[in-house]
């Protein structure tokens, strides 16, 4: 998707851009800028992915040309950037571009070659080095796992075994957030993979369907191909308008299995697979070839983007963003916690000793706890809500809970576990 397309139609332009001032330019003619249009118009029927749109764009362009619209343009560049402008205005689609290139008018497209198995290794050594584009995994407080991953690289052993390293890490957290707000896509079949990891049962994710070659890729989940890794517990997706193509694939294939909540902005809207069609004179059109269909939804993302169900701004702090998916989770009740002064006679019933010999008392309008486990340490209790403190940076405490017939607390600890200790005088 865009990432693979990205990648295709730039190197190219990468490795001749210290060069690109040694080419020479052929300025633009009429007559050229005609054959150019020409060839776009039949390779855009041929390729496009609605043949009726091809054609509709075509005469589009042939009808700016009759106008004389681009007769005064020179400069190929400026060219290029016109007729891409004209493609979007006419047939907008995120992922169809068109291009100049000096060196590649001198040279030509770059021949066909056989796989290189040299340069699959520096590639794959190049994204090794980017840890396969996953920049976090951890697990924050109130045992929420976290992880955050930029792209999604091609299928190899190595990336595979890097993104079961990463969720296994969180594979024991309550809930689970993935963090999409930079990714700009990638692989397809690398969003399989991911999303393998979260349904125990192959299921129907987003199919990619080429029309002009009748052909469709289903697009089916394999838990198989995880390593033992399924996680189960809910799952937050983070997205942004810089959320577009693979990245775009995961997050919607997550909200229409409703499996995952998608929270965030409304993502770019691009959803179609692209390749490079060289078009001679040093021009490139990037035509995307195949659409996305989800038997869920029955329809795909082009055009309108994956709609968040939770609206989160894309620059917000991990913090604030915890604190709007959890509002009574631990982590949120201890950023509510203050100091608060107590009324002895409000907090007269919490008062006392209980299992592990804790002892709670009020001095100078303040609640106390002496925690002989923790070496008869004294802390002092932070107000969170009538009944619940927070009572040291692992717990906090919910007074006047009943057990059967047993009155105590309850302990409401950081990684998400809860206990219960008696009031025993």
């Amino acid at each position: 998707m865009k990432k693979i397309t990205l990648f295709l139609l730039m190197i190219p332009f990468a490795c001749m851009a210290q060069q690109r001032e040694q080419a020479t330019v052929e300025p633009m003619t009429p007559e050229l800028g005609r054959v150019v249009i020409d060839t776009l118009s039949k390779a855009l029927i041929t390729n496009y992915v609605f043949t009726d749109k091809a054609q509709v764009m075509s005469k589009y362009l042939h009808g700016q040309l009759a106008k004389g619209a681009y007769r005064n343009i020179k400069d190929p560049q400026a060219f290029a950037e016109q007729i891409s402008t004209d493609l979007q205005t006419v047939c907008p689609d995120l992922h169809m571009n068109f291009r100049y290139n000096a060196r590649l008018a001198q040279m030509g497209p770059p021949p066909r070659r056989a796989p290189d198995p040299h340069m699959d290794s520096l590639r794959n050594a190049d994204m090794a080095e980017r840890n396969f584009m996953y920049t976090a995994s951890e697990v924050l407080p109130g045992n929420v796992g976290y992880v955050k991953f930029n792209g999604f690289v091609d299928v190899t052993p190595s990336a595979v075994q890097t993104v079961t390293a990463a969720f296994r890490f969180v594979q024991h957290s309550k809930a689970l957030i993935i963090d999409l707000r930079e990714n700009h896509g990638g692989s397809p079949e690398m969003v399989r993979q991911v999303l393998s990891y979260f349904f125990p049962e192959k299921t129907r994710v987003n199919d990619i369907i080429v029309p002009n070659k009748r052909d469709t890729t289903k697009g089916w989940t394999d838990p198989t191909a995880t390593n033992g890794v399924i996680l189960r517990m809910p799952v937050y997706v983070l997205t942004s308008t810089q959320t577009v193509s693979a990245a775009e694939d995961l997050a919607y294939a997550m909200q229409a299995t409703k499996r995952g909540t998608i929270a965030g902005e409304k993502t770019a809207g691009g959803s179609h697979p692209t390749g490079p069609v060289f078009l001679g004179h040093g021009f490139v059109a990037g035509i995307p070839f195949a659409h996305t269909y989800n038997i869920h939804t029955g329809t795909e993302w082009e055009g309108t983007g994956v709609i968040p169900d939770i609206a989160v701004k894309a620059d917000a702090s991990l913090d604030d963003i915890t604190l709007t998916l959890f509002p009574n989770s631990w982590y949120a009740n201890q950023h509510k916690a203050v100091d608060q002064p107590v009324e002895p006679s409000a907090v007269q019933a919490y008062l006392g000793t209980y299992e592990g010999g804790l002892k709670f008392y009020v001095k100078e309008g303040a609640l106390y706890c002496e925690n002989p486990e923790r070496g008869g340490q004294v802390f002092k209790l932070r107000y969170i809500s009538p009944g619940f403190f927070q009572l040291d940076e692992n717990v906090q405490i919910k007074f006047g809970q009943q057990q059967g017939s047993v009155s105590g607390m309850q302990f409401y600890w950081s990684n998400g576990n809860i206990s219960f200790k008696q009031k025993t005088q």
